[in-house]
């Protein structure tokens, strides 16, 4: 019995002995245990520092990783004309005797199509990976031409266990090309059904252009309604289309009118994929007109020939013409009678890529801006700025040689290393600063400076979400010099090339959120327009909390640490909200103190915490879509809080007054 009893006080006593040992590794590597910082933020009613640029907030859609085709773009059928090696890449042939083959044969704008010959009893195609809801119509239409002899053509859904769901024939007559059309009911849920294209009986058809939406979808637009909830839930003031690097290759001429009248086009930009521009010029003017987004068009101009500077112009004509000009009246037989009043043009995207200095660019903005002054005098003119590097040689020399010709500077600066994911902001920030001041003092001051591509760009996890909050914190900041910006990527296939991160990831059934955009929706949904105040780091923390108010300006600051803590303070034009953003990126707690001061300061108000927290490889995906996601909490309200950021936190602090 005794025995049984010292045994356990033996261990109990070798426990405590240890606990000083474990203190003293975990010291020896992780350093002395530090206590949470302070940070201090006087907000005035009456001395607002800046204005907030809305457009801080904006968007950025590329035709890059499968964002559009196959994704935001509802087209059901890949490789829908044959061309390339859409066949080998997206059909399987299949039958009893006959045979199924690709024929060289003008079609429309296509050099080939598809020729079925059962010779007595069947041949066909068939393509995978379709998604299927129960209770929904799927329609579309096929191209076919009957050749010789009489052949029976059907259009079948097959379910991913081999069962027929539905068939519908595709009758035709003559031998000319003809569009049929069919509908067909789901009656299951399947993400891996079979779309078929069967030939039966004797001769020879010919096939090509096939399409398949879900039909509620198609008469609403043909864009992917969660795909569009998720983008409009960012709310962007505007979106810069068609790229990036995709822009400079773009033919927006092939991408208007009926869509078998469209060119195919494989992405050579973004992985060589099929595009037969479904999703064309008048397809992101919806877009935007559903999101409620200006447009901002990247032209491609990446020299000084006659012939593209004409289909740059052409194609400002054809968005703010009215319809009693030609390409006013070629808009209008497209379905869009009104002008749509672009209001932004960019000359190109990163012209250092296609080789040229920033004298030969400086050339061709030169030659545009003029141009494009005359046609859309009300329109903003962007110009490239630089890319990663903060060597001004660039930007500087552009404004130099061409100031007259634009009026905002668009900049990119991804941050390429993870493990930067706060000290690469301090970096871009010093160089948006020292380009700002560049512009203050050269002969053209009014030239603004945008951020056209940015983000933590090659991770989605919890380290993007706080880069992407302190980018924007950054850009509220730096506003309204800074007038503009939109991270990249905006959204991306989850099956493709995952060297570009994003904050949309889907496949072709549904999405999830990437950790930026998770914080862009939080900041963006408590946007407020007058900045009162920020700061950065943190202090030593004191027993006295006061005097970090009254004695500030005097007391010696101990424990100095930066890179720990960032918030701003902004407010409604009206003055009846007070919003504080903050991100905490140490992995310690940290503190805020705030004091609200002036004549705007409400005697009541109601207090709203809304706080997003992870570990920094926490990751959201289709499995767990809401892994990382804002908690909301009450505080009571008073002229002094204290609020206390958790480890890698991210918070926003809504005071809304009571009257």
């Amino acid at each position: 019995m005794l025995n049984n009893l010292i045994k356990p006080l033996l261990l109990l006593c070798l426990a405590f002995l240890l606990i000083p040992c474990k203190q003293a590794f975990n010291q020896q590597v992780n350093g002395p245990e530090r206590k949470p910082g302070v940070a201090v933020l006087m907000i005035d009613t009456d001395r607002p520092v800046n204005k907030v640029e809305k457009s801080v907030y904006g968007q950025f859609l590329e035709h890059i990783n499968h964002s559009v085709v196959d994704g935001l773009y509802a087209e059901q059928i890949r490789g829908c004309g044959f061309e390339g090696n859409d066949y080998e890449t997206y059909w399987k042939s299949f039958g009893e005797g006959g045979k199924a083959e690709i024929a060289e044969g003008r079609f429309r704008n296509g050099e080939k199509c598809l020729r079925l010959v059962p010779d007595g009893g069947n041949a066909g195609i068939r393509q995978g990976r379709i998604y299927l809801q129960a209770g929904y119509r799927y329609s579309g239409s096929v191209w076919v031409k009957p050749v010789q002899g009489s052949v029976r053509l059907s259009v079948r859904l097959v379910d991913s266990g081999g069962k027929l769901i539905a068939e519908a024939p595709l009758r035709s007559s003559g031998t000319q090309w003809q569009e049929v059309m069919y509908s067909l009911m789901s009656t299951v849920n399947d993400d891996e059904a079979d779309v078929e294209i069967k030939a039966s009986g004797k001769g020879s058809i010919m096939v090509d252009f096939i399409s398949m939406m879900r039909t509620d979808i198609r008469d609403g637009g043909g864009l992917r309604p969660d795909l569009v909830e998720a983008m409009k839930a960012l709310n962007p003031p505007f979106i810069r289309w068609p790229g990036g690097s995709f822009a400079s290759v773009y033919k927006w001429k092939d991408g208007i009118g009926p869509r078998v009248l469209r060119k195919y086009h494989p992405n050579e930009i973004w992985g060589g994929y099929s595009d037969y521009y479904g999703f064309g010029t008048d397809e992101f003017m919806e877009l935007c007109h559903r999101l409620n987004s200006d447009p901002l068009i990247v032209l491609s101009a990446t020299n000084t020939d006659p012939q593209q500077l004409n289909d740059a112009t052409d194609w400002i004509h054809y968005l703010n013409d009215p319809a009693t000009t030609g390409w006013g009246k070629l808009r209008a037989s497209n379905g869009h009678a009104e002008p749509y009043n672009v209001r932004y043009f960019q000359i190109d995207n990163e012209p250092m890529n296609h080789g040229l200095t920033a004298e030969q660019y400086a050339e061709i903005v030169n030659l545009y801006g003029p141009e494009l002054r005359k046609i859309a005098p009300e329109a903003k003119i962007i110009a490239c700025g630089q890319k990663r590097s903060n060597d001004m040689n660039w930007s500087q020399t552009l404004i130099d040689l061409s100031g007259d010709n634009f009026d905002i500077l668009g900049c990119h600066n991804y941050e390429y290393e993870n493990e930067n994911f706060q000290t690469g902001l301090q970096r871009i920030e010093d160089y948006l600063v020292k380009l700002r001041d560049i512009i203050r003092y050269s002969g053209h001051p009014g030239i603004k400076v945008a951020v056209l591509e940015w983000g933590l760009c090659r991770t989605y996890n919890w380290m993007a979400g706080l880069h992407t909050a302190g980018s924007l914190l950054m850009y509220e900041r730096l506003s309204p010099e800074l007038s503009m910006t939109c991270p990249a990527l905006w959204m991306r296939n989850t099956g493709d090339d995952p060297t570009w991160s994003a904050f949309i990831y889907h496949d072709h059934v549904s999405w999830f959120p990437g950790s930026g955009y998770v914080v862009e929706k939080l900041f963006r949904e408590h946007y407020a327009e007058k900045l009162l105040a920020s700061e950065k780091g943190t202090f030593k923390d004191i027993p006295r909390r006061t005097d970090l108010f009254t004695g500030i300006s005097s007391m010696k600051p101990e424990g100095w640490k930066a890179g720990t803590f960032e918030a701003v303070a902004t407010t409604d034009t009206d003055g009846k909200r007070i919003v504080i953003k903050a991100v905490n990126y140490d992995n310690i707690d940290n503190i805020l103190l705030t004091r609200l001061q002036g004549t705007g300061v409400p005697e009541k108000a109601e207090v709203k915490v809304y706080t997003l927290k992870a570990g920094l490889s926490d990751s959201p995906s289709l499995e767990h879509p809401d892994l990382i996601r804002a908690v909301e909490t009450n505080m009571s309200y008073s002229r002094d809080m204290t609020f206390t950021l958790e480890p890698y936190s991210v918070a926003v602090v809504e005071i809304s007054s009571i009257r």
